[in-house]
């Protein structure tokens, strides 16, 4: 492992509290819904789901810093915008829930390519970014599969996921990736 304890610490709680964020978003708007009651809730979302993501943040930088060594600089407000851009992107897909699912694909997709310009450092960044676009979507197909959550009706037409969920993911892995780079080992 190439994270300390304290980066993956950041990192988890990071994800955690982003993926609470965003899905509280989620859930107010109905864009998904928990449909078994069995684990406890955390705010708006089932304990499981922010252990997921931020598990999932220290998993996607832990495998950017195996590609390669990290762009130098340990700057907080980078580290702030990538966190935020991320978590706006989140947000919006709340918001575009009941829009044309092809509009909202394009503009999801077209603000994560924004969101990898600013915050990517090339191929290992890259390779993040695609491995949560595929592995995040496959992980909440499987979550849908087994009745624990759905998709709204006007956000379910990839496999019973949003058709723009692979680009928040994308966009999930670029700023992991970042994010373990910008923070400064001990």
């Amino acid at each position: 492992m190439r994270l300390d304890l304290r980066q993956a610490l950041i990192l988890f709680a990071v994800g955690a509290a982003g993926g609470l964020i965003g899905d509280a978003c989620h859930v107010a708007t109905g864009t998904t819904m928990y449909l078994d009651d069995t684990f406890p809730f955390i705010w708006k979302s089932q304990m499981w789901f922010p252990i997921a993501v931020g598990l999932a943040t220290v998993a996607t930088g832990e495998t950017r810093l195996r590609l390669g060594p990290p762009r130098p600089g340990h700057s907080p407000v980078e580290a702030a915008a990538a966190i935020a851009s991320v978590i706006a992107l989140y947000a919006l897909t709340a918001v575009v829930t009941d829009e044309d699912p092809l509009t909202a694909t394009v503009l999801i997709w077209s603000l994560a390519i924004l969101i990898a310009a600013r915050f990517g450092g090339g191929i290992p960044a890259l390779v993040c970014a695609i491995l949560a676009a595929v592995l995040g979507p496959l992980a909440e197909i499987l979550i849908v599969e087994a009745d624990l959550a759905m998709y709204a009706p006007s956000a379910d037409g990839l496999f019973g996921v949003a058709g723009w969920l692979p680009a928040l993911y994308f966009a999930f892995g670029i700023v992991a990736a970042r994010l373990a780079e910008l923070i400064p080992p001990r």
